[in-house]
């Protein structure tokens, strides 16, 4: 996810910045002191998200993002500032920012706005057809709860614990259905031991399997997550 910092406090961008190094999926693009730097990233860039504070030399955050949107650019923003007056955030509301952090704020307030980012991305990627539960998830400020799974040391016989705790790990990584062999590699196992784990999560509804068949050679299976 490429990031743009538009912030001309040099303290607060660094700040932003550390924050971001810590959310591996989080790139940054440019760290702007102004909406007139900003500029050629929104150009010669694809920005994915904009940090965006108000308080800026040659005009506000807020009339920045209204030329955005009147240009129908619809990326989204997080406004970081120290306004907190309500026709600024009534302003910001009717922009569509995706959420509002009001200096000073924590690390934990931070993670949480630009995790729901990547949330509503994610979500948005797995679906064409919306119903009424993947809207409430993309509507809802908190990440959606998934289905969790307790690892244990009741594992079938021939599963590990660090071997599934692995093999989890890379599932969360994925944001699209995947085969057998494709998470083999990515965990460092064979096909055969990373098949018996993917029986195993799912006959504990962890994950969805379905059968996909091509044009040419044997049909393949694909997991994701329940």
């Amino acid at each position: 996810m490429n990031v743009l910092i538009i912030e001309d406090d040099p303290m607060v961008a660094k700040l932003n910045a550390d924050f971001l190094t810590h959310i591996p999926s989080a790139h940054i693009i440019g760290n702007c002191r102004s909406t007139i730097d900003a500029t050629p990233f929104l150009t010669n860039y694809s920005v994915d998200l904009i940090l965006l504070d108000n308080y800026l030399p040659t005009r506000t955050g807020i009339d920045f993002l209204t030329e955005l949107r009147k240009k129908n650019n619809q990326v989204p923003v997080i406004l970081i500032t120290a306004a907190n007056d309500m026709e600024t955030i009534q302003k910001a509301l009717t922009l569509g920012v995706v959420d509002y952090l009001v200096k000073p704020f924590t690390v934990e307030r931070f993670t949480l706005a630009i995790q729901k980012v990547i949330n509503q991305k994610k979500l948005i990627s797995q679906i064409d057809h919306a119903n009424q539960e993947s809207i409430d998830a993309l509507f809802n400020e908190h990440t959606p709860k998934q289905p969790s799974l307790s690892i244990s040391s009741s594992l079938p016989k021939g599963l590990a614990k660090l071997t599934m705790e692995k093999v989890l790990k890379k599932i969360e990584d994925e944001s699209h259905p995947f085969s057998t062999e494709e998470l083999a590699k990515k965990v460092g196992i064979s096909r055969i031991s990373t098949k018996k784990y993917l029986t195993f999560l799912v006959e504990s509804k962890y994950l969805t399997e379905d059968i996909v068949y091509q044009e040419i050679g044997r049909p393949i299976t694909r997991y994701k997550k329940t």
